[in-house]
């Protein structure tokens, strides 16, 4: 079928330049939503709930987070990338100073819930960006940093939550400012884009409805809540669990958390060399990278240094998974690839959303578990979808 949508026009490749402060949003937007997993208990004992409650300060921002992403993605074609990405970060900043002044649980909620949906115009536009305006011989680097960072956000994000526990207010006041200077340099760096006319914003659902029926697309879709979801489930009880047997304390934790980000160093390199075998090949090798770092964690429940060993195989799976399943929707599905992206992104963070509390309920052994039976099931579901057909005709 003919896509509903086209792409936003572009003006231009992008330099290196221009790359660094999509790559600094990467890291820094996302990182809100991950330093809510450390400081849960530090939330619960200010705000006077309990642990149940506390973890949805991590919720919140994740489900309006996945939610605004649907929003974004089909706003950028009416009214061009660069405008959304410079008035959506200033409007995270705004709303990061709200959530860092609340002084109570149902405000600091919703403003949690409004940071999410105001950062959620970040990450889809950017990868749709990237994909539109970077030559093809240099895309698969720049994508692959982008959506580095957008995983390398859950390692500071958790490690910055674990510093702060003192003085958790302060994240939050650090990061509106880093977000609103950022905004300013991607208005002075980035060049205009011309959105096209001829796409009308009712048309976006049409071609969300399309892809629900596009089998290829559905397989990647289906597969997608496993990646932020297995990253998130792992940490939320890799964390408690370290602190019940082994006494760890918060900065120790730091140290857990910062040792993952080795394994994003090293994703790039694998991918570049997988990608040559097809597409499919990198989300694939991801998501059974990551299931393998499961059961890895899962084996050492009493040798904590194995244990730490599998979270950094299962951040190296999701390091290859997440730039493969956009590399494959844009193969699969390339007339309706922003769109696609848009939807695959709300379902990696919806994924995320669903992890911690679901992680809080199972306990340790049955959340590596569950999340490695379903990273298996991803792979074989991506790998035995069928093959593109050219767009979504």
């Amino acid at each position: 079928m003919t896509a509903s949508r086209a792409p936003v026009a572009p003006v231009g490749g992008l330099t290196g330049v221009q790359v660094a402060p999509l790559v600094a949003l990467a890291l820094l937007v996302p990182a809100q939503l991950y330093l809510a997993i450390p400081l849960s208990p530090t939330f619960g004992e200010v705000f006077g709930v309990d642990d149940t409650a506390a973890v949805w300060a991590g919720s919140a921002f994740a489900i309006a987070y996945a939610v605004g992403f649907l929003v974004f993605g089909p706003l950028s074609d009416q009214v061009g990338r660069r405008a959304v990405l410079v008035v959506g970060t200033v409007a995270t900043a705004v709303a990061t100073v709200l959530a860092g002044v609340a002084t109570e649980w149902e405000v600091f909620l919703a403003c949690r819930a409004l940071q999410g949906f105001a950062a959620s115009s970040f990450a889809p536009v950017a990868l749709v960006l990237v994909a539109e305006r970077v030559a093809p011989e240099r895309r698969a680097t720049v994508m692959t940093a982008v959506t580095g960072g957008l995983l390398g956000a859950g390692v500071v994000g958790q490690a910055v939550g674990a510093l702060a526990v003192d003085a958790w207010r302060l994240p939050f006041w650090v990061g509106a400012v880093c977000y609103a200077t950022t905004a300013f340099v991607l208005a002075r760096l980035l060049p205009p884009d011309r959105p096209v006319a001829s796409t009308s914003w009712r048309g976006a659902p049409r071609t969300m409805a399309r892809l629900a029926t596009t089998w290829p697309a559905v397989a990647v879709f289906a597969a997608a809540p496993t990646v932020f979801g297995g990253f998130v489930a792992v940490y939320a009880v890799l964390g408690p669990h370290l602190a019940a047997t082994t006494g760890i304390t918060a900065s120790g934790q730091v140290g857990v958390r910062a040792v993952g980000a080795i394994a994003l160093v090293v994703a790039p390199v694998v991918s570049g060399l997988l990608s040559r075998r097809g597409p499919r090949h990198v989300p694939v090798a991801g998501f059974l990278t990551a299931a393998v770092g499961m059961l890895v964690a899962l084996a050492g429940a009493d040798l904590p240094v194995i244990a730490v060993a599998g979270s950094v195989v299962v951040v190296a799976g999701m390091g290859l998974a997440v730039p493969g399943l956009v590399g494959l929707l844009h193969t699969l599905v390339p007339a309706a690839a922003g769109t696609a992206i848009a939807v695959n992104t709300c379902v990696l963070f919806a994924g995320a959303a669903l992890a911690q509390p679901l992680a809080a309920s199972l306990g340790y052994r049955p959340t590596l578990i569950t999340y490695a039976v379903a990273l298996v099931a991803a792979a074989v579901l991506v790998g035995t979808s069928a093959r593109p057909s050219g767009g979504t005709s």
